[in-house]
């Protein structure tokens, strides 16, 4: 069944009707040829999953009617990207399926050795919220514009943050699993995974990072890893060790 994502909707509930901005109701009348009677499934983020009925078909717009709750709003978040900017398509990868595997939000980060310092923002929240509709995800991650990493880790505001760092030779550093497995019960909206970009954090960077005392450096295993794939894999981990998969 269809499934569309309203965040600037009313609260869902029975009875409630709604007519929806232009680009759902071309979709709806347009594209699907959905006609009053039929059913659909919505969700704003906030009340859950509902069951619609479309009710009018008007020129440029359609009005729906919830009729009923299908998923309550689940309580947990997932974690939080930090994401170093990369080439469009494994960045517009990256947020696709960082979307799938539950984080919370992802914040772009612009780091020395970053290719761009700027992205399409509008488009990558496309790409996330498409991502919720198709995978009955009950809510969208928001796509936070670039910032620079200095800036960021001036005013770090979580509890633990884990960093993929390749050069993870260091006495003591642990693998990722292990990390993880040592927070668990801790709220995993207050974790982030930090991916750095296709050339790694520079000298510096590492040092600041390490010097943090909620900063872990974690290692993503023997191979060197694509930002896509250590982004992808460590937001697995998380989720299989101390998020909603375990």
């Amino acid at each position: 069944m269809i499934r569309l994502f309203l965040p600037d909707s009313p609260n869902l509930a029975e009875g409630v009707a709604i007519t929806l901005p232009p680009d759902p109701s071309r979709y709806l009348a347009t594209v699907m040829r959905k006609g009053p009677g039929d059913e659909i499934l919505v969700f704003n983020g906030r009340d859950g999953e509902w069951r619609a009925r479309i009710d009018a078909l008007g020129k440029k717009s359609v009005t729906i009617v919830a009729e009923g709750q299908t998923r309550a709003q689940p309580a947990g978040q997932g974690p939080v990207l930090l994401v170093a900017l990369i080439k469009r398509a494994r960045l517009e990868t990256i947020v696709e399926k960082a979307t799938e595997l539950g984080a919370s939000k992802i914040q772009l980060l612009i780091t020395r050795r970053s290719n761009s310092d700027h992205t399409n923002v509008e488009r990558l929240t496309l790409i996330a919220r498409e991502a919720a509709e198709q995978t009955e995800r009950l809510d969208v991650p928001d796509i936070l514009a670039p910032v620079k990493l200095d800036r960021l880790l001036d005013d770090l505001d979580y509890t633990a943050v884990f960093f993929g760092d390749e050069d993870s030779t260091h006495e003591g550093d642990r693998g990722t699993l292990p990390m993880l497995k040592a927070i668990k019960g801790s709220d995993p909206s207050r974790s982030a995974i930090l991916i750095g970009p296709e050339g790694g954090f520079d000298d510096d960077e590492r040092r600041r990072l390490r010097g943090l005392p909620n900063v872990h450096p974690v290692n993503l295993g023997p191979r060197i890893l694509r930002a896509d794939t250590a982004a992808i894999s460590a937001l697995t981990l998380f989720q299989a060790a101390a998020g909603d998969w375990k």
